[in-house]
């Protein structure tokens, strides 16, 4: 074999043994697996999680474009399922026994490589569990007690939740019965509350007495806990009396405010004057219907009484029957409030003034209006308001005349049961309005052009006459004046532009009009 030969066959053994330490063809361009997981029929990708609320079926596909050595599906890093398919694809479905609670899954499978696909399942089978804080406790797992008794109708249901996807809202109903008097009746109330997240804190009211208390917990899976409890309502407190006031506010009436709480609800509040069988109701008897209004209520009436009452018994009652009374001295009120309006007491023209106000809250035997000079202090006009028997308010509008130097002093004077003066006032001026100058215009430059100007009249020499009634020419410039005889002192009025016409004699004219004409001639 000669040396060109020998050559090639070395490059052929080269080359083969380079292909040989090379993977083979399709090694090289290969992909990884492609990894199906399904949980109750439905993919879960790579990372992603699921919930369920039981045993729902596996599925595990695999396809891969070339021999698929194993595949290992792991729960919680141990084995339940192993699998060497003698092909490239692989598609499976099986039951997992899981325990409630949070799992992982992984599917690791073996080709060339290793690839593997991890999903998470949550599998919430349990309904959600709650530990009551209010109004009694108990445990995570521990129901609650059958029955509760609380002192008030307000109370506040609590508590902390346990569940794996969270407790999505709540219901509490409660029903009541009472006693209408005619018989019972059965009062209902609904309490719901929305994405309570961990823990919820709910108001509810109750009716004096026993109340059944049914509570719903849903979690994100519609898993349901209910509970029922029985909360009795045992009010042994008589409700609080405040912040009394009673005040005549006339000879037969009185004024009543206050307040009345319990921590049950109020039956009823009611007014007796003492050592008189007369009751008048404040607050009307309920008939125990449970009713939030009742825990608190205030009143503020005027009650008829008889004359001469100094005072009276307040009483309130609750819907348990618990009663607390307060025994009040009436008082009175004398002195009396004054007001004139500000707004609505001024002038009407500048002879008349309008005066408008009140007198209130005392015990009013006389009142009169008047308007004053403030300048001299004297009364210019007065009118009466009332005069008679004892009131407690007097409202007025009334017109009286003004003083002539439109300054005013308007004076309202009540005299009171108790035969005091009491007086207000109040300045009024009459202001009288200037008429406002009208701003004059000044026209602003124009830039369109404007017509050329006229001439200017030359100044005319003016007759001066003297005292002979001679009249005579003043030349301008040289201020000579030139005697004229009065028979020729005839004038004519001549119009010059600008300046206007005037009167000029003829004979001084024709005469400087020669002159000129000569020295004209001259200069030729």
């Amino acid at each position: 074999m000669d040396a060109p030969g020998r050559s090639a066959l070395v490059a052929l053994v080269v080359a083969a043994g380079v292909v040989g330490f090379l993977p083979a063809a399709g090694v090289v361009g290969a992909t990884s697996p492609a990894i199906t997981v399904t949980v109750d029929g439905s993919p879960v990708d790579d990372g992603n999680e699921t919930v369920v609320n039981d045993d729902p079926p596996i599925g595990v596909s695999v396809d891969a474009d070339r021999s698929i050595d194993v595949v290992s599906v792991r729960v919680d890093g141990t084995t339940e399922r192993r699998y060497t398919p003698n092909g490239s694809t692989l598609d499976e479905t099986f039951h997992l026994d899981l325990a409630s609670g949070e799992h992982n899954i992984s599917v690791v499978v073996k080709t060339e490589e290793v690839t593997t696909h991890e999903v998470t399942v949550i599998k919430d089978a349990q309904r959600p569990y709650v530990a009551y804080t209010a109004p009694f406790e108990t445990d995570t797992y521990e129901p609650p007690p059958e029955r509760v008794t609380v002192n008030r109708s307000r109370v506040t249901l609590a508590g902390n939740f346990s569940d794996l996807t969270g407790v999505t809202h709540l219901l509490i109903n409660r029903s009541t019965e009472y006693d209408t008097g005619a018989g019972t009746r059965t009062d209902r109330a609904v309490y719901e509350a929305r994405t309570p997240n961990e823990s919820f804190s709910q108001s509810v009211f109750l009716g004096v007495g026993d109340n059944t208390v049914t509570a719903r917990y849903y979690d994100e899976l519609n898993h349901v806990r209910v509970h029922r409890v029985t909360i009795t309502v045992q009010d042994t407190a008589p409700p609080t009396l405040s912040n009394l006031s009673v005040v005549r506010t006339a000879p037969e009436t009185l004024r009543v405010r206050g307040s009345a709480t319990d921590n049950g609800q109020i039956r009823s509040v009611s007014l007796t004057p003492a050592n008189v069988d007369d009751t008048t109701y404040l607050l009307n008897p309920g008939v125990g219907e449970p009713n939030p209004a009742r825990q608190r209520t205030t009143f503020a009436s005027n009650v008829t009484l008889h004359p001469g009452v100094n005072s009276v018994v307040l009483r309130a009652t609750d819907t348990a029957g618990n009663t607390v009374e307060r025994t009040v001295s009436v008082r009175r009120t004398v002195v009396p409030e004054l007001r004139l309006d500000r707004g609505g007491t001024r002038y009407v023209n500048g002879s008349t003034v309008v005066a408008r106000g009140v007198a209130t809250d005392g015990e009013i035997v006389s009142a009169t209006l008047e308007t004053v000079d403030a300048d001299t202090g004297e009364v210019v006009d007065i009118v009466s308001l009332h005069d008679g028997d004892i009131v407690t308010d007097l409202d007025f509008e009334r017109h009286l005349d003004a003083p002539e130097s439109r300054h005013t002093t308007v004076r309202l004077r009540v005299i009171d049961s108790s035969g005091t003066e009491h007086v207000t006032t109040l300045d009024r001026t009459l202001t009288v309005e200037t008429p406002t100058a009208t701003p004059t215009v000044t026209p602003r430059p124009s830039t369109t052009s404007s017509p050329p100007p006229e001439s200017t009249a030359t100044p005319v020499p003016t007759a001066t006459p003297d005292g002979s009634n001679a009249s005579g020419l003043t030349v301008p410039v040289i201020g000579v004046t030139i005697p004229v005889p009065s028979v020729l002192g005839t004038s004519v009025s001549l119009p010059v532009p600008v300046v206007g016409p005037f009167d000029v004699p003829i004979l001084p004219v024709a005469a400087l009009l020669a002159v000129g004409l000569g020295v004209v001639g001259r200069r030729r």
